[in-house]
């Protein structure tokens, strides 16, 4: 699989929230990243989609590292599977309904461009390293999805911070 040269990634990603549908290429992407200077047809997106300029241009450059033998152990436990599960319901290969299918391209664009990138990801090294040429993102799912991270990470910020640590370390007085 890593070996295999004809293998190609994403090209374009369609864009879906109810009844609203739009697509852009990759190279678009990538294009804005490299010169943060969108297209017509990304600022026209940008638009319709409420994002602004410099999110979007940050959320396609932040890296995030990912080292291949750790996260491949991850993504094939049972937690992991849960959690390609939920991302396939928001990210899927346009136009095929099929969880599974889904959660093993989700997988190996994962651990695809990790390798490819020394170990560290952006959304753009994962979408060309998707082995589907034409990526849905369902931008309901997105919302809600982002809505419940924004809530379990303040929970367990929450939690961090309290005096439970501090037992749990074996630093309390009591």
């Amino acid at each position: 699989l890593f070996l295999s040269s004809n293998a190609k990634g994403a090209e374009n990603i369609f864009l879906y929230k109810g009844t609203f549908s739009r697509s852009i290429k990759i190279e678009e992407l990538n294009k804005f990243q490299i010169t943060k200077k969108p297209s017509n047809k990304l600022k026209n997106l940008m638009k319709v989609t409420n994002q602004k300029e410099k999110n979007l241009h940050d959320i396609l450059s932040y890296k995030i590292e990912v080292p291949l033998k750790t996260s491949s152990r991850l993504m094939n436990s049972q937690i992991g599977e849960v959690f390609l599960s939920r991302i396939s319901k928001i990210i899927y290969p346009n136009k095929i309904s099929n969880k599974e299918l889904s959660t093993k391209a989700i997988r190996s664009g994962i651990l695809l461009s990790s390798f490819n990138n020394n170990q560290k990801i952006n959304l753009l090294d994962f979408f060309k390293a998707y082995p589907n040429k034409n990526v849905a993102i369902d931008l309901n799912a997105l919302s809600k999805t982002l809505k419940k991270v924004e809530s379990l990470k303040e929970l367990i910020e929450f939690y961090s911070n309290s005096p439970f640590k501090k037992l749990k370390d074996g630093r309390s007085s009591t």
